[in-house]
């Protein structure tokens, strides 16, 4: 009887568990056209169990428990969630206005994203912000699929290297860059925070720009006024110190006289360091090119619109020290930014757009022989920064490449400057709207 009553019990305790557990299914439609919606994630909230519908927009989810909640999600619309009450839930999703007019800028124009049929990449000005990149080339740097960066260097006010899908000539791989339609070749002109966005055409999109497009376009848009809209001033500003991530592991001076010595005895010569045991540490030759790094960084812009007319002023001031180096490898840069656009008739417009840059970069020797990081690396630990008469030490003649020279007196000894003035715009545009039939 004892065994009787538990399996009872046991049957009931399951049957009443699998009551709480739904095979679920249904079908996924659009809310204004009733179309069905293939490929949409149905996901159970919380958990990785999920679908994916069908061709014909049906979706199965086997044990799910009652109370779960159901995430709808798919490009283009709203995500929805619906609770779980039964085992057959048919669901609508309405357009996401947003995503689907988002306006993208083309080699012709503008059209909304949804219409868009190239590979077109854009980039919004919340991104370039969050990044607070000091150069357009390092807001691209992996946001971009299929848009290669690389450093030229790592000194401030570098360029880099734009690569769309690759290589696709023998000669000039760099990309046709126009900002607010004006062609320019170097992106260092233009202010990050004066970006409104960034739009990358990556195939025959761009063919309208003839064979100039040929390694893909990328197309910028500043900032600029909206009608209707009361005075506004913008202030950014921000301060920070560089500082490099690591150092190369190097020998100290009395490993390095030691190791000196034995390569000298093994060619039977005279031993360079007769007595380690005054030698210590000796100099870290890093720690005496690489500095703590000063960047600031400030913007402002004025924004004005009446019913018929807009206006944007935006300026800025950038300064950057260098981690190897200090001041004597700065980079600042000076912008000013005026677009003004104008409803002259009820059909023609006036659009001008004009930016002026000034930049100020101060270099060391860089990138393989010669540079100030090339001596540091190769210069002895047994050599100190300045001899007993306070000059700065020559490089051992011996042991050492005739080429290393002492990098702290290649850096105080340099003087390098270069002074770039840009103006870009400053045209007229005008724009006539005709009544089509």
């Amino acid at each position: 009887m004892r065994k009787l009553i538990i399996l009872i019990s046991f049957i009931f305790v399951s049957n009443t568990l699998s009551a709480q557990n739904f095979n679920v299914k249904g079908l996924v439609t659009d809310a204004v056209t009733g179309e069905t919606l293939p490929g949409v994630n149905v996901i159970v909230k919380n958990s990785s169990k999920g679908d994916v519908t069908d061709f014909d927009g049906n979706y199965k989810i086997s044990s799910v428990s009652k109370g779960s909640i159901l995430v709808f999600s798919y490009l283009g619309y709203k995500t929805k969630e619906v609770i779980v009450d039964k085992e057959t839930i048919n669901t609508t999703l309405e357009e996401s206005a947003e995503a689907l007019d988002e306006i993208v800028v083309i080699g012709y124009g503008t059209q909304r994203k949804k219409e868009v049929t190239g590979a077109v990449s854009v980039i919004g000005s919340e991104t370039i912000e969050n990044l607070k990149p000091t150069r357009i080339e390092q807001a691209l740097q992996g946001q971009v699929a299929g848009v290669n960066i690389t450093a030229s260097s790592g000194a401030p006010g570098a360029a880099s290297n734009i690569r769309i899908r690759g290589i696709s000539t023998n000669g000039n791989n760099n990309p046709l860059i126009l900002v607010d339609g004006n062609v320019i070749e170097d992106l260092s002109v233009v202010n990050p925070s004066d970006i409104e966005s960034i739009n990358v055409l990556k195939d025959a999109t761009a063919g309208i720009y003839g064979v100039r497009g040929a390694n893909g376009v990328i197309l910028i848009t500043t900032k600029s006024g909206r009608k209707n809209t009361d005075f506004k001033v913008v202030l950014n500003t921000y301060a920070g110190i560089q500082q490099t991530t690591r150092k190369i592991p190097m020998l100290n001076g009395t490993e390095y006289a030691l190791l000196a010595n034995e390569a000298f005895a093994a060619n039977a010569e005279s031993i360079p360091f007769p007595d380690v045991s005054t030698l210590g540490e000796g100099t870290d030759w890093q720690d005496e090119v690489f500095k703590d790094a000063f960047v600031l960084s400030s913007d402002f812009t004025i924004n004005k619109g009446t019913d018929k007319s807009s206006y944007s002023f935006g300026a800025s001031h950038l300064t950057q020290d260098g981690i190897v180096g200090a001041s004597k490898a700065n980079f600042e840069r000076t912008t000013l930014k005026f677009n003004f656009d104008t409803e002259i008739l009820k059909k023609l417009k006036l659009t001008t757009s004009s930016i002026f840059t000034n930049t100020r970069r101060s270099s060391l020797a860089e990138n393989g022989l010669g540079s100030v990081l090339f001596n540091a690396l190769n210069m002895p630990a047994t050599t100190s920064v300045r001899d007993d008469l306070d000059a700065y030490s020559l490089a051992p003649t011996t042991g050492v490449g005739i080429e290393v020279i002492n990098p702290v007196a290649q850096t105080e000894n340099t003087f390098n400057q270069t002074i770039v003035d840009k103006f870009s715009g400053g045209g007229m545009v005008l724009t006539i709207k005709l009544q089509t039939i």
